[in-house]
């Protein structure tokens, strides 16, 4: 008798893309013992057999990873020897009677990273290749009248998998479907490949299709001999994605007997609809086996009408030049490890697209079959990776591909990866192996797939040298700096794409992503390039966590800190700050101006707008602005220009109720672009500079006086400013008796975040030290006084211990506006290499609670790094995390019910969520690095053995 659970499952017959090809689920509840040694694999080894008995076996979900499951811990970048444990599954299931007659395929999606398989107790085969599908001709074997057993064992190392071994987890198991698939017995389609050319307008397209028919009829003549046979019908019908008929076509194919034949049909469409992931507009075609005028067998295939070429170095698609704005994405989610899910599929599409992401570069493998054909749908390009190693750096074995002895491996990893993706349009190229060296087996692999498939460009990441073989088609290479990408795509011959670039590093990384974009893709040859990396590579089990340190509140999570926490979201797809820099700087619609400037009275003002899509006119993108006067706003509205992909186009913004503007106020105006569903593209800022500015009104003049005793008191109107001459600093300020500043002292220092922490690989420095715990030393201290202005300078030196000292001239000068004038300059002798940030820390009293500040914002900010946050007033409550962080900023505020501070001139302002009473005044900050690589050299490095001072300057009002 069938199971009941062998029923429902047949039950979910699946009809794929509507038509009849029937395929059967073995998804579900499996048993499965862990093996964790050699020992115990042995005493499992019979395991497939139909008299094999066991109580080691339990019920687990397939598709899964058994260290997801909490069988054992997960595993970072391969096994540190040759053992490892082993997975032996086993599945019982039943087939209908009307299967009895059918051949009959067993499918598996992906077993990670040996499979070896039996059936009934007999051995169908095994498969070594951790990320690629494989099937097994199981026809007669299956019995339709009782209940059938499969039985897997799953190895983890086998003399190939260092082919799949990466930066990245190591995780066993059946993780992806595995299916049944009937079909005619005798005659069938075994496979249909389609491409599509253009004509040269790129107006009406030929859609090209190989369908092979296998067969296995047995011959009629004496002495084995092949009788004639009947001819029979191949019927090929393309569909619009409404079901309305485009093209049919029927063609007779002559008798063949025992052996297969491969039919070819061109299918000519007038004016298609154009595939690109701006317009991903899918065809439905079919394909009919007809036999005597009855199908017998239906394939069916999405269509997507484009076309690739590198012609002149150029990389196009449907002739039209194309930039890739790109990420790494490793196919695997914390809850689930690579089993992953069309939900989290879709998450992580709708995200991209939303971030203004187009490309997506399959680290380090094929991913799973519904991820890409949700790319078809929704409209992402793909380069697809071919698992051939990592094998420049010892990942883990960095001779393997001068081996010949792989050739195997490398050649079925190709084959297998080509032949099930060959049909998605969202495949703009194919990748071979990463960051790899060329050798023969590269070649080998090379040739295989361009012999199979000739309408794409194959590159090997990491590979940009000028004479690689023409098969070769794009240049790659990985986290060169801006100046080196914009020589490289200036002089390249063919096109040039960096599919690693950008390494996001904890959270506070990503440094130079713009500077990188721009140098690269403002050549024609730069066709673009993949941030590293999408998501953290997060991995949670229901096991405590023992080994790695908490990620965020879950303990049960592991990330490696140190490799796998790179993504622009986190493991569980929430956003960090990197996601909103990338948005930024990919956005295909911007302002090409950060300012502009008019006259009062003047109506309107003309803003250049840019359209970078490839294929979007701008006409589909509803501009909506306002107009602000400091935090207050004067004017908005929204409307719609033409612009053509690649074009600039001219917006007229109304500006006649800005009015008057004084010298100390900022104008600016906020575009937000938007897409026709209503996602936002980009918003950004462009600065109102008005001609003929007017002063202000009044300048108040107090009178000035000194007081010095063992302070120094500097008396202006209504505000005291106390000096200390034993420190050389500000002691405290106040206005009308009450002390709103309490100290102001010098600033070189801060706990090193993940991603300056890393800039230290390889540097010796015998112990970080805190260089803001230091000792005091007036050497100099001098005061001038004048009607004016009241002047004290003063040079301190401050030592932190023998090997970490610094020195910093200050010029305080106190006018009669009231306002204090600090410039300083500080000279460091320390056994950093650089310094993290340079300024003054200001020290407030309690009661002023808020911050303000006329800048960049929300987002941090960094000299290379700063496209996500935009110009305008922004705060919120001291220690929040409205205004924690690095901020570029023009003015600062702090202040509370009745009273304040404003700070000018300063470039950046650091606050701590530990210490809400501190604001850091900095002039300079650490360009941001990027796995722990340095800024390029344009950006500020903060730099502490040139000799040089680092000097700053920024005055203070009390109000």
């Amino acid at each position: 008798m069938k199971s009941l659970i062998s029923i429902l499952a047949f039950l979910l017959l699946v009809n794929i893309q509507g038509f009849s090809q029937t395929l059967y689920s073995l998804n579900g509840t499996w048993q499965f013992a862990l093996a964790k040694t050699e020992k115990e694999a042995n005493h499992l080894a019979q395991f497939y057999s139909p008299q094999f008995v066991s109580n080691k076996f339990k019920l687990v979900p397939v598709p899964s990873n058994w260290a997801v499951l909490g069988f054992e811990e997960p595993v970072y970048r391969g096994f540190s020897n040759q053992e490892a444990s082993e997975g032996f599954y086993i599945r019982e299931f039943s087939i209908p009677e009307n299967w009895a007659d059918k051949r009959i395929l067993l499918h598996f999606g992906g077993v990670w990273s040996s499979a070896e398989v039996w059936l009934n107790g007999r051995c169908l085969g095994r498969h070594d290749s951790g990320y690629t599908s494989f099937s097994f001709d199981i026809t007669g074997l299956p019995s339709t009248k009782e209940t059938n057993k499969l039985a897997v064992r799953v190895r983890q190392i086998t003399r190939e998998y260092k082919c799949d071994v990466y930066d990245d987890w190591t995780l066993g198991g059946i993780y992806r479907d595995v299916t049944l698939e009937a079909m005619p017995r005798e005659r069938w389609l075994d496979y249909v490949n389609v491409q599509t050319v253009f004509d040269s307008q790129f107006k009406d397209a030929d859609l090209k299709i190989r369908a092979m028919v296998g067969d296995t009829h047995a011959t009629t003549l004496p002495g084995n001999y092949v009788s004639p046979g009947k001819p029979y019908d191949l019927l090929f019908t393309l569909f619009t994605k409404e079901g309305k008929e485009v093209v049919r076509r029927q063609i007779t194919v002559p008798a063949h007997i025992a052996t297969g034949r491969e039919a070819s049909l061109v299918l000519h469409v007038e004016n298609p609809h154009h595939w690109t992931a701006e317009t991903p507009y899918l065809y439905n075609l079919r394909v009919d086996l007809v036999e005597e005028g009855k199908i017998v067998h239906t394939r069916s295939e999405r269509v997507g009408f484009r076309q690739i070429s590198t012609e002149g170095g150029i990389f196009r698609i449907n002739g039209q030049a194309v930039k890739l704005r790109g990420v790494n994405r490793h196919d695997e989610h914390p809850n689930v490890g690579r089993a992953t899910t069309r939900e989290q599929w879709l998450q992580d599409l709708k995200l991209m697209k939303a971030a203004n992401i187009n490309y997506v570069r399959t680290a380090h493998y094929a991913p799973a079959k519904g991820f890409i054909e949700l790319c078809d749908e929704l409209g992402m390009y793909v380069g697809e990776e071919i698992s051939i190693g990592g094998g420049h750096r010892g990942i883990p074995d960095p001779y393997r591909m001068y081996d010949p002895s792989y050739s195997s491996a490398i050649l079925v990893r190709s084959y297998e990866t080509i032949m099930r993706d060959i049909n998605n349009p969202s495949i703009i190229y194919w990748s071979i192996g990463n960051e790899d060296p060329l050798t023969s087996l590269h070649m080998a692999s090379i040739k295989l797939v361009k012999a199979f498939d000739s309408s794409r460009p194959v590159l090997i990441p990491w590979r940009s040298e000028t004479w690689l073989p023409e098969e070769i088609d794009m240049l790659s290479a990985h986290y060169w700096q801006p100046q080196e990408y914009d020589l490289w795509a200036a002089q390249a011959g063919r096109p040039v794409i960096t599919t690693e670039y950008t390494h996001s590093n904890g959270t506070d990384g990503t440094g130079g992503l713009e500077a990188r974009w721009k140098a690269l893709t403002r050549h024609p040859s730069g066709a673009g390039g993949a941030i590293w990396m999408w998501a953290d590579q997060g991995i949670k089990t229901p096991i405590l966590n023992k080994i790695y340190e908490p990620y965020g509140n879950d303990e049960y999570l592991r990330v490696d800190r140190r490799r796998g926490w790179d993504g622009i979201v986190d493991s569980y797809r929430n956003i960090t700050r990197d996601y909103w820099e990338t948005k930024a700087v990919y956005a295909p619609v911007y302002p090409l101006i950060d300012k502009v400037s008019f006259i009062s009275g003047q109506d309107s003002v003309s803003i250049p707008i840019r359209n970078d899509f490839d294929f979007t006119n701008l006409n589909s993108i509803k501009i909506s602005w306002s107009v602000w006067k400091d935090g207050q706003n004067m004017d908005s509205g929204e409307g719609v220009i033409e612009g053509l992909p690649h074009t600039m186009s001219i917006f007229k913004l109304p500006i006649k109720k800005v009015g008057k503007v004084c010298s100390e106020e900022t104008c600016y105006v906020w575009f937000v672009f938007t897409r026709a569903d209503g996602t936002e593209i980009n918003r950004k800022a462009v600065e109102l500079e008005p001609s003929g500015v007017l002063k202000d009104m009044y300048s108040p003049v107090h009178r000035l006086t000194v007081i010095k005793d063992e302070q120094v008191v500097v008396q202006v109107g209504e505000a005291q400013y106390l000096f200390n001459p034993q420190t050389g600093h500000l002691a405290s300020a106040m206005l009308k008796g009450r002390k709103l500043i309490t100290d102001l002292y010098p600033t070189i220092w801060h706990k090193l975040d993940y991603c300056e922490a890393a800039l230290l690989r390889g540097q010796k420095i015998s112990k970080l030290v805190d260089l803001n715990r230091y000792t005091t030393l007036v050497k100099e201290w001098n005061i001038e006084e004048s009607n004016s202005k009241i002047v004290i300078q003063t040079k301190v030196e401050y030592t932190v211990d023998k090997k970490n000292h610094f020195s910093v001239a200050y010029n305080y000068s106190i006018a009669t506006d009231g306002k204090l004038y600090v410039r300083y300059e500080i000279l460091p002798e320390v056994e950093m290499p650089w310094l993290p940030i340079i300024g003054m820390s200001l020290k407030s009293s309690e009661e002023l609670t808020q911050i303000r500040w006329l800048g960049l914002g929300p987002y941090d900010a960094y000299p290379n790094k700063q496209s996500a946050p935009i110009l305008g007033v922004w705060g919120g409550v001291a220690g929040s995390k409205d205004v924690t962080g690095n901020k570029a900023t023009r003015w600062i505020e702090r202040f509370g019910k009745s009273s304040g501070i404003r700070i000018s001139g300063s470039g950046y302002m650091e606050h701590r969520e530990t210490t809400p009473e501190i604001v850091n005044i900095l002039s300079a900050v650490l360009g941001r690095p990027e796995g722990g690589r340095k800024a390029d050299e344009s950006v500020p490095q903060l730099r502490t053995d040139m000799g040089e001072k680092f000097i700053g300057e920024f005055s203070i009002a009390l109000y």
